[in-house]
């Protein structure tokens, strides 16, 4: 059975209350107070309406029947109980039974175990409804269903004080039966016809009332220790009911035994032997069963938690095994991007050399070009590594540091530029981030080389972007625009010619938006075509975030 967490049954006991907030606080009292006034209601309530005829020891079914289905304490007892805790419904019951036991001339230590005749129905409730995580307000067909099996428990349970109330009136067997059915369907019919509709219509209430005013407490969780208190608790009430009810019957048969002539006394003598026979039989099964429901569940504790430790440790195992595997792996990756970026290095380290040398404007052009390249590759491989992504890169890390590493190479050999970048956190799977990062190369050195005039501030604007289905690139420029035979530059140049062919390889377009401005957009598939894209991971973020690089 499974419940919500905040409708399963969690004691609001007195200690916590008291711990949580002070006495003198309003709403401590209030409760208090109202607690106090229940407490009093049930005692007035049970003496005015125990009828006469009880002490008398004169049954009438139907009056045993009105009287156990409309016993205010009992109801009272077992709303506080479910509402609040087992102390608070124990001591409104405890006290009111006790004082229509010692008001009809019962004597005290019979009195109170009396008294503990519904306490015992109370401790069921408490016992079951602790173990079994089900709705206390009992609306659903599982949970009412669970609180009927459990009054029928509790209504056996408490009906063990009939026979004290016998035993201690001196009544007929056939009236202690009759007293016995009464007692226990009539508390079964009350649980199930007052108390449950009351619970299911009231108990949100309170709930709601109580998280309002009060600090909620915390369930704890069945403890083994708890379950063997539980069950000796359970065993020792009922040992003490056989031996109080023994003890009685005793008493009984002593006093017919005086009224009776000395010959006839032996029968009685034998049978009160075999009575008591029977009823230390009685006692000593009701302890072996409690012991060896504690045998039992200790056992089966015992076994389940070496089942669990087994499991345990070969959870364990596997999670080490598997965290040496990802660490190696982690490292096996981070080693290829540092030896990658480590190797284009050198490889850039390499070409500047060559181009210090001097020689051709167009050899010199043409290594500056592949130098461009070559970085932009490197980097990707170093934003990968910082990031520690394996199988994806951020746009908008790759081309901060793109744009921050071409504005540092090319701020003295042009005029001023400022670069801005509007970009989201967008992540592109590891087999185009190298296409990608190109493109984006080879845009943003067009306009540093192509667009500006020697006296002009230069403004380029990137924008990194993805709708429902594609990723956008876009670089535009204030600068010159461009020149009409854009054609024939091209089949000398090859940077407009690269992302046209690396753009046409990811299936996507590349279009000239503005030729007076320089305004190039690229769009590209946000689904690799023929392989399994690696799941996307977008920050939450709103809107595009703004990054500006000045001189």
């Amino acid at each position: 059975m499974q419940a919500n967490s905040k409708n399963i049954w969690t004691p609001f006991t007195l200690d916590h209350l008291l711990s949580k907030h002070k006495i003198t606080e309003a709403r401590t009292l209030v409760l208090l107070l109202i607690w106090v006034v229940l407490i009093a209601v049930s005692m007035i309530s049970v003496y005015l309406m125990t009828p006469e005829s009880f002490a008398a020891g004169s049954i009438d079914q139907r009056v045993i029947y009105k009287y156990f289905m409309l016993y205010p304490p009992l109801i009272i007892g077992t709303l506080l109980l479910f509402w609040f805790g087992f102390e608070w419904g124990f001591i409104p019951v405890f006290l009111a039974t006790f004082i229509i036991a010692f008001a009809t001339d019962i004597e005290f230590y019979w009195a109170i175990l009396f008294a503990f005749a519904f306490v015992l129905g109370l401790g069921i409730y408490a016992l079951a409804f602790f173990c079994v995580p089900v709705d206390k307000s009992l609306r659903d067909f599982k949970s009412f269903g669970f609180f009927v099996v459990i009054s029928f428990v509790a209504a056996l349970a408490s009906s063990l004080g009939s026979f004290i109330w016998s035993f201690a009136h001196d009544m007929p067997v056939t009236h202690a039966m009759t007293l016995w059915k009464g007692w226990w369907t009539g508390v079964l019919f009350q649980s199930i016809l007052i108390v449950a509709p009351l619970l299911i219509l009231i108990t949100p209430t309170i709930d709601k009332i109580k998280r309002r005013w009060y600090v909620p407490p915390v369930r704890n969780e069945v403890t083994m220790k708890w379950i063997y208190g539980a069950i000796l608790s359970v065993t020792a009430v009922l040992a003490l009911f056989i031996i109080g009810a023994n003890s009685l019957g005793l008493q009984i048969v002593d006093g017919i035994a005086a009224t009776l002539p000395p010959g006839s006394t032996g029968l009685l003598i034998h049978a009160t032997e075999s009575f008591q026979i029977i009823t230390w039989i009685s006692i000593g099964l009701l302890l072996v069963l409690g012991l060896g429901g504690i045998h039992l569940v200790g056992t089966w504790n015992k076994q389940l938690t070496e089942e669990v430790e087994i499991k345990t440790n070969e959870l364990k195992e596997s999670r080490n095994e598997l965290k040496e595997s990802l660490q190696e792996k982690e490292r096996l990756l981070d080693g290829i991007h540092q030896r990658m970026k480590n190797n284009l290095t050198v490889i850039l380290a390499l070409l500047e050399l060559q181009v210090k040398q001097g020689g051709k404007k167009e050899i010199e052009n043409l290594l500056r070009d592949s130098h461009s390249r070559l970085r932009s590759l490197a980097l990707v491989h170093e934003t990968m590594y910082q990031t520690k992504t394996v199988d994806s890169m951020n746009l908008k890390t790759y081309t901060i540091k793109l744009a921050n590493r071409l504005h540092q190479s090319r701020r003295y050999k042009t005029n001023s530029v400022d670069t801005t970048i509007h970009a989201n956190d967008i992540y592109i799977d590891s087999d185009r981030a190298m296409p990608f990062a190109m493109i984006i190369n080879e845009l943003i050195v067009n306009a540093y080389v192509h667009a500006f005039d020697d006296e002009m501030t230069g403004v380029i604007q990137i924008l990194i972007d993805k709708n429902m289905d594609k990723y956008i690139i876009e670089v535009k420029d204030n600068g010159i625009g461009l020149p009409y035979n854009l054609e024939d530059l091209e089949k000398k140049n090859l940077g407009l010619k690269l992302v046209k062919i690396l753009a046409k390889q990811m299936h996507g377009n590349f279009s000239i938006v503005n030729r007076k401005k320089s305004y190039f957009r690229v769009t590209i598939p946000s689904k690799a075509p023929a392989k399994k894209v690696i799941t996307e991971r977008k920050a939450p973020v709103e809107e595009s975030d703004t990054v500006t690089i000045s001189s």
